[in-house]
């Protein structure tokens, strides 16, 4: 049985696009770096790839632009059982997907970045994940890949990270380093 299309959310176009991942944020005091929710501000939307860790760290990042998220392997309970692996949207004629780059198959299997491919590859034309921590923007068979890397725990990168994308005539993205 084949399996069938996403449910796409529609969004404005153009768009602006705060590309968010892996803040692995716990205690509350700890906060966000006030660089990203600047560097953030005029965004129209931002979305999160997973490992948020506490539903704070959405509520923070919403008082800046709304958020869809998706859920990582490291996030608490309430967030497993309440929000998506897997987000789907449309601008214009763009078709966007959402997801951390990890799951249960995904361990069993292969790299965030190829489980990106292999889970977008033909379903849309641009795929944000995270997991990995390494920020990155390339195309890889036909698909726009791009992971924004962390703003707070950057481990195998050399510097916490975000990313900007614009969706207009062509899609644009682009890293930020903190």
């Amino acid at each position: 049985m084949q399996e069938s299309l996403p449910e796409f959310e529609a969004l404005a176009h153009p768009i602006r696009i705060g590309l968010v991942a892996d803040t692995h944020r716990r205690n509350p005091d700890r906060g966000l770096p006030k660089a990203l929710l600047d560097g953030l501000d005029g965004c129209d939307l931002i979305f999160h790839a997973g490992d948020i860790s506490e539903r704070w760290v959405l509520e923070m990042l919403e008082e800046v632009a709304p958020v869809r998220a998706v859920v990582g392997n490291n996030d608490s309970f309430e967030l497993l059982k309440s929000m998506p692996e897997e987000c789907y949207f449309v601008s214009g004629s763009y078709r966007i997907g959402l997801l951390h780059g990890y799951s249960d198959m995904a361990k069993r299997a292969t790299t965030a970045k190829v489980w990106t491919l292999e889970r977008m590859r033909g379903v849309v034309d641009c795929a944000v994940y995270g997991h990995s921590h390494q920020p990155e923007v390339t195309e890889r068979e036909g698909l726009l890949m791009v992971n924004p890397g962390s703003p707070t725990d950057f481990r195998w990168a050399r510097g916490p990270t975000y990313g900007i994308m614009e969706v207009g005539e062509t899609i644009q993205a682009r890293l930020i380093e903190l």
